[in-house]
């Protein structure tokens, strides 16, 4: 029973995790042919600061007495690696495609200086928010980066109101990923199965099927 327990885990963590794969290979791929970033501002933010901490923190992964002495955060912390390098290249295309829309300028320079100082701040909130949940596998940090996955997405699409910058496959990944964390993180951890949870869960999948919607609603351009 322990084993197929287990192997649930590692189904649901693969499941999420090709997800996150289809979302920014998606956008890379997309955003090259449109000449447009397709993951949000605030999204990749955030995942850059989660996923550079996660991978900075080698000891608490790999040490011999680490709490988070377990092959699948072992793994975790290689893919992060490639997903730290996939939001460098959507950085790219946001500072290249992406300027005049966000930070209203033409200027490579100051997009860059002002996209730094945005990274700084929230790679501080971030780390404020570790010093106040306390938790050794972050569980709670990696939940934040499914929420913010998919928040964001209405709005972008809406304010440029066409399907530039976005495709269905994307947002396909922003579903299978919530589709594929949530069981993971009730089968890991018991305390994630309060109401609280169930509820941040059912809001997360319904924002990421909206989206769809919203999407089969745009027009191409």
């Amino acid at each position: 029973r322990r084993v197929l327990f287990r192997s649930l885990i590692v189904v649901a963590a693969a499941v999420a995790g090709a997800g996150g794969y289809m979302q920014y290979l998606g956008a890379m791929r997309r955003g090259a042919r449109d000449k447009a970033f397709c993951i949000p501002l605030a999204t990749n933010l955030w995942n850059f600061a989660h996923d550079t901490t996660f991978v900075a923190s080698y000891r608490s992964w790999f040490g011999s007495d680490s709490a988070g002495n377990f092959w699948l955060l072992k793994l975790f912390w290689v893919g992060l690696i490639v997903f730290s390098i996939f939001e460098v290249v959507v950085i790219c295309q946001i500072l290249r495609w992406g300027r005049r829309e966000l930070f209203g300028t033409d200027s490579l320079v100051r997009a860059v200086l002002i996209y730094a100082v945005l990274q700084a701040m929230v790679f501080g909130i971030f780390r404020w928010f570790q010093d106040i949940t306390a938790d050794p596998l972050e569980y709670y940090g990696l939940m934040t980066t499914v929420i913010m996955a998919s928040a964001f997405n209405i709005p972008m699409m809406k304010s440029r109101g066409s399907r530039r910058g976005m495709s269905e496959f994307i947002l396909w990944g922003y579903l299978v990923l919530s589709a594929g964390f949530w069981p993971w993180m009730m089968l890991s951890d018991n305390s994630f199965c309060r109401p609280v949870y169930w509820l941040i869960a059912v809001g997360n999948v319904a924002v990421c099927v909206e989206s769809i919607r919203v999407y089969r609603g745009l027009p191409d351009h």
